[in-house]
């Protein structure tokens, strides 16, 4: 087995402890048993369980970042590219919130690794501005600056990416996140 797919392992392993146990309550040992190795074997592809907790957070929002942004891969018209990475957006956080003890984790990132978030917060923002600047050209929205305007999107539809907000069934995030984006539209159409 390659050092890449041990680590996956871990990482899997990991996860499926998180969401079932939480956070606080795996241990480094359950995961190499989880794994079918040992306790050092582990330390070598990660320095602790925050480690290996950082390492997943990442691969996810990884995920989430490439879901959305191949939502929007056409030559749709803006309005819909930007609605297609905001449901995708939701459903993504939607599907990964099931659990209890994800909120264990997102408290552990926010407050330790902030950068983390935000680095995937810009990513999310260049991308919308992207998609801004493409409904500009093509005359569908009002001239603006892009990268403000996305900032200002991403500020406007928070309650549709946070796993504490998605207690509520899909169905009505879904309606209620197409009342917001009209609303945005009206503000961003020419």
């Amino acid at each position: 087995m390659h050092d890449t797919d041990i680590r996956e392992s871990i990482l899997n392993a990991a996860a499926a402890r998180f969401i079932h146990y939480g956070y606080s309550k795996t241990t480094i040992a359950e995961i190499a048993s989880d794994c079918h190795m040992s306790v050092g074997n582990i330390y070598r592809f990660f320095e602790n369980k925050e480690a290996i907790a950082l390492a997943g957070v990442e691969r996810k929002l990884t995920d989430k970042a490439e879901a959305c942004e191949r939502a929007t891969a056409s030559t749709s018209p803006a309005v819909e590219q930007l609605n297609q990475y905001m449901l995708a957006r939701l459903r993504y956080t939607h599907q990964m919130s099931c659990g209890a003890h994800l909120f264990e984790l997102v408290e552990l990132i926010t407050q330790k690794h902030g950068d983390l978030i935000q680095r995937f917060d810009v990513r999310a923002a260049d991308h919308i501005a992207v998609i801004l600047q493409h409904g500009m050209a093509q005359g569908e929205l009002r001239t603006m600056d892009a990268q403000r305007e996305a900032a200002a999107i991403l500020l406007a539809t928070t309650a549709f990416c946070v796993p504490i907000f998605m207690q509520e069934d899909l169905p009505v995030l879904e309606e209620k996140l197409n009342h917001v984006m009209a609303l945005l539209y009206q503000g961003l159409k020419r």
